[in-house]
């Protein structure tokens, strides 16, 4: 009797379980997802105002757009089988899927201003998952997604890699499609080409060419001399893009103007010394040198590639021990860019 008693709850276990519906597996990251890092707004250059990385099976792809998104420049890298499995592994020991939507400056933490904003995306059949940072700074971010942030941006890096051949070929269609050489230039020659101590690298490349005319940009509506005319143009390029071109040290062939000579003098007071945005930018790994560099020369590197401004004569100094202060001089049309970024003249 106790046996059949027993083979029957056995029976009636078994029937039970059967019937019993299995909790749903939550999907997972699968290999063949999709990776879009997207960053936009804040005070960039226009030809980079919004930025997309993207990581498919096969590569890296950095995309520049205007604000009307419209692609402006392209850079595309292979990608090795392990580092793109190490990647979707990041994003599932650290959680990705079960992240918040949106992660914003808490109470009490300062708010960072002029980065902009991220969204980090997962994309793949069935399930898509976006986190977005605003603003874009990994204060912001918990310990998980700030790993994952940072493997993307070193992605960012490695897609802006360019061989001294690539840049000298960009510098090169650059300088060919300005006004002053497609109107009559001819014989553009490279004298020399410097690559700074950084990284991405910065290229620093100098051309000579040859004009009929005299006078710089467009003269098809002017009277001009017809006269042979050697030039000397200086590019500097950063991330593969042109972000200065001076030619004769005389005329700004990117804003086509006469380079004025009487800078303004501006200055910006009880600034924290050490959380100024030249320091942030470079926490951030946007740009690395090979070694410390001076408090000069990052500013010069982050007002030249975050907004294409050239300052010079910088100085500083400590007004007490927490602000400092500041001073350097642009031109005159780069005056109220730099206003409204809290610059005022002295």
């Amino acid at each position: 009797m106790n046996k059949a008693l027993f083979t029957l709850f056995l029976v009636l276990s078994l029937f039970i379980a059967g019937c019993t519906e299995k909790p749903t597996e939550k999907p997972g990251i699968t290999d063949e997802a999709t990776i879009i890092h997207l960053t936009y707004g804040g005070f960039v250059m226009q030809n980079m105002a919004i930025q997309e990385l993207m990581i498919n099976a096969s590569a890296v792809t950095l995309s520049y757009y205007n604000p009307d998104h419209e692609l402006t420049q392209r850079f595309i890298k292979p990608l090795n089988a392990s580092t793109r499995a190490d990647l979707l592994q990041l994003f599932r020991d650290n959680g990705f899927l079960e992240m918040n939507d949106t992660y914003v400056p808490q109470e009490g933490q300062p708010v960072v201003t002029d980065v902009g904003i991220v969204e980090i995306s997962l994309q793949q059949a069935g399930s898509n998952k976006t986190v977005k940072v605003d603003p874009y700074s990994q204060e912001y971010m918990p310990e998980d997604l700030k790993e994952i942030d940072q493997a993307l941006i070193n992605l960012r890096q490695y897609s802006l890699t360019i061989s001294a051949t690539e840049a000298e070929t960009i510098a090169q269609d650059w300088i060919k499609n300005a006004p002053t050489y497609k109107y009559d230039g001819s014989s553009l020659t490279l004298v020399n080409h410097f690559i700074m101590e950084s990284f991405p690298e910065q290229h620093i490349l100098t051309y000579s060419f040859m004009s009929d005319h005299a006078g710089y940009g467009n003269r098809s509506d002017q009277m001009t001399a017809e006269v042979l005319t050697n030039h000397t143009v200086n590019i500097r390029m950063f991330q593969g893009l042109v972000t200065s071109a001076i030619i004769d040290d005389v005329w700004d062939e990117m804003n086509q103007q006469m380079i004025q000579d009487d800078r303004i003098i501006l200055e910006y007071r009880n600034m924290l010394c050490n959380e100024t945005p030249w320091m942030e930018w470079y926490a951030e790994g946007n740009i690395q040198f090979f070694k410390e560099p001076t408090v000069s020369e990052l500013i010069i590197a982050y007002y030249s590639n975050v907004y294409g401004i050239d300052v010079t004569d910088i100085t500083w100094n400590i007004m007490d021990p927490e602000n400092c202060s500041y001073s350097l001089k642009v031109i005159p049309s780069d005056v109220q860019v730099m206003k409204d970024m809290g610059w005022q003249n002295t």
